[in-house]
């Protein structure tokens, strides 16, 4: 299957787009756990059921993310069967962890959850954590908060699982040093790449040819399956917008809801600081002093933060530093600064203060919270939040009307969208690959549309949740079957395909020719050939050398090492379609490490690289020994 991949990409870029494919399943698939999606199963494991809803939602994500890193919309049949597989293998494996991890009594505090979610850089903007970007972004992978952070616990329990593991290993000194020697290995190389795109010509197919390439190869010119819908869209976010407010009402909603608005008193600051703790000598101090004295000095010239940090990084004056600090409640800074902070108004410098870590000066900046927390200071989030408010009252009734009517009369969405006064949107025709943005791109409105009873009985679906009080009813007018293209409408694609075949000949050809004649003993400088090969020679060259193409480089320190004069001969076809020819020529190992933080690292490496590896054992043992049973004719 990987080869599939291996014929699109490089050795690298496969890997990444494997590892993807992988890593993926952090975020994907935990509401087959939550009993969502009916009573259709794609596999059991151990009893427990994964169901096809669950799995046609994680096949959609990672079919999207092939197609991007592929750079390729449509992908072959092929690469399809790959993507399910590859998505039932890692909801097996995942279910049998989570099975292990309850067997083993294995616990993550609440707290932990939290920590890890305010650490993710995804989720922070320029102040750290924002709340409301974290549940926009979860909602928008079309999920529920609950369902991330419930995968995300079972994410951290899986490492805690993995890390049990990996602790018990040890790295012998012996194995260390063959490790850093081989690591640490150079090669003399000489190498040429064959493009392939110098191959390809504009020669003549003749009609024959074309018809033949046409009738041997229909998959390569299918028009996919498509649909057309017809669907009635509710969203509270979208009611907001028509709903207009008072003055009065607002306030009246601010006053009802005050503690959602009200923070403890916060400052922003900026701050000039030189190290002098209690480890430091009496003549450290007073230099210390001095320099955040000459910096007081530039301040009271009128000099702002910034500019005098620029003036002593310019005169080599390193030991002051700059910090900016956006919001700090009282209680995070030293007592002798928060005294002058928060008995500061906006704007206040302060003189040099002495604390247990140095010499500071401070500045307040804007202030929030506290006697602040007034009406006006929050009056447009306010706005904003009423106005939801509102829209969710609205939200339940018309949700109600939608969904009773749509069902009620089966054949139409008229009669529903009169009701809740919303109009009829009728889409294009799509196929499951290029459903156009927006609500369409939508990976449960794409199963919906292509769901064979939906298709078939042309009614209308149950109300489809988007996300929290966003839902969608559609219906699917009209049906096209997957088909191959007339050969006249692709003809043009057909003699580029030849011209591609033909050139892959043409480039294997010349490959091996300069292979045979190479292994025959000739000189890269002797070879006889129809086109013109640059030989290129790179002496003593890393493993992460970046002057040399990293294809070339995986290639020649996958070889062994060559035998006195005697240079090894590799040839091998690039993921691009291009032929690299290599000839080993010599091999150099590395010296030993004696210093103990580069021991450290390599001993961390080994040991990390070996705990993969066990884990990768683990989890197959342990899918060995369960009951796992799937159901490849639902998928």
């Amino acid at each position: 299957m990987l080869g599939i991949i291996r014929d699109k990409a490089s050795g690298w870029i496969a890997g990444i787009i494997v590892g993807a494919l992988v890593l993926s399943f952090a975020f994907w698939g935990v509401s087959s756990y939550f009993g969502q999606g009916g009573d259709v199963y794609v596999a059991t494991v151990n009893g427990t059921d994964i169901n096809l809803k669950s799995f046609q939602q994680s096949f959609y994500t990672l079919r999207k993310q092939m197609q991007s890193m592929l750079q390729d919309d449509a992908l072959t049949l092929e690469e399809e069967a790959f993507v399910k597989e590859e998505t039932l293998k890692r909801m097996i494996e995942t279910e049998v962890v989570n099975q292990l991890i309850r067997d083993n009594g294995l616990r993550i505090t609440n707290s932990k959850v939290v920590e890890t979610i305010k650490e993710l850089d995804y989720f922070k903007d320029d102040e750290g954590f924002d709340r409301d970007k974290y549940e926009r972004s979860i909602i928008s992978m079309g999920m529920e908060p609950v369902y991330f952070e419930a995968q995300l616990r079972m994410d951290l329990l899986s490492e805690q699982l993995q890390a049990g593991l990996s602790e018990s290993l040890f790295v012998l000194e012996s194995e260390l040093n063959d490790v850093v020697r081989l690591k640490s290995q150079t090669r003399d190389l000489t190498y040429s790449i064959l493009n392939l795109s110098s191959f390809t010509d504009d020669g003549a197919v003749d009609d024959s040819e074309i018809e033949t390439f046409y009738k041997a190869n229909p998959q390569r010119f299918v028009e996919p399956e498509k649909v057309k819908i017809e669907y009635l869209e509710l969203d509270v976010n979208e009611l907001a917008k028509a709903i207009t407010a008072d003055e009065e009402s607002l306030k009246t909603y601010y006053n009802n809801n005050k503690d959602n608005y009200d923070v403890v008193e916060q400052r922003s600051v900026t701050k000039l600081f030189v190290k002098a703790d209690e480890e430091s000598s009496a003549e450290d101090k007073a230099k210390a002093e001095e320099v955040i004295n000459a910096a007081m000095l530039l301040v009271k010239e009128g000099k702002n933060f910034e500019e005098v940090i620029e003036k002593f990084t310019e005169e080599g004056k390193g030991s002051l530093e700059f910090s900016e600090h956006a919001y700090m409640a009282k209680g995070v800074f030293d007592k002798e600064l928060d005294e002058f902070l928060f008995g500061s108004d906006e704007g206040a410098i302060s003189d040099p203060i002495e604390t247990k870590s140095g010499f500071n000066i401070v500045k307040v900046g804007e202030i929030r919270g506290g006697p602040k927390n007034v009406y006006e200071t929050v009056a447009e989030q306010v706005d904003a939040d009423y106005k939801i408010a509102e829209a969710e009252l609205q939200f339940f009734e018309l949700a109600d009307q939608l969904t009773n009517l749509s069902y009620e009369h089966s054949d139409s969405l008229e009669f529903a969208a009169e009701a809740i006064k919303q109009e009829v949107t009728e889409s294009d025709y799509f196929s499951r690959d290029s459903a156009p943005e927006g609500v369409l791109s939508n990976s449960k409105i794409i199963s919906t549309s292509f769901n064979p009873e939906i298709i078939s009985n042309g009614q209308n679906s149950e109300a489809i949740e988007l996300a929290d009080n966003h839902i969608v009813v559609l219906r699917v007018i009209d049906h096209k079957i997957a088909t191959t293209k007339p050969l006249d409408e692709v003809r043009e694609d057909v003699i580029a395909n030849i011209r591609q075949e033909r050139a892959v000949e043409k480039i294997k050809e010349a490959n091996e020719a300069i292979t045979e004649q190479l292994k025959a003993g000739v000189a890269t400088e002797a070879l006889s050939n129809d086109i013109e090969v640059e030989w290129i020679t790179a002496e003593k060259v890393t493993r992460d050398d970046v002057n040399v193409n990293r294809a070339v480089l995986r290639y020649a320190f996958q070889s062994g090492k060559p035998i006195s004069d005697k240079p090894i001969i590799l040839s091998n076809r690039l993921g691009s379609g291009d032929y690299a020819t290599i000839l080993v020529t010599a091999a150099y190992d590395g010296e030993a490490v004696e210093d103990d933080e580069n021991i450290k690292k390599y001993d961390l490496e080994l040991r990390r690289n070996r705990g993969i590896t066990e884990w990768q054992e683990f989890l197959q043992n342990a899918r060995n020994n369960a009951d796992v049973k799937v159901y490849k004719d639902n998928i």
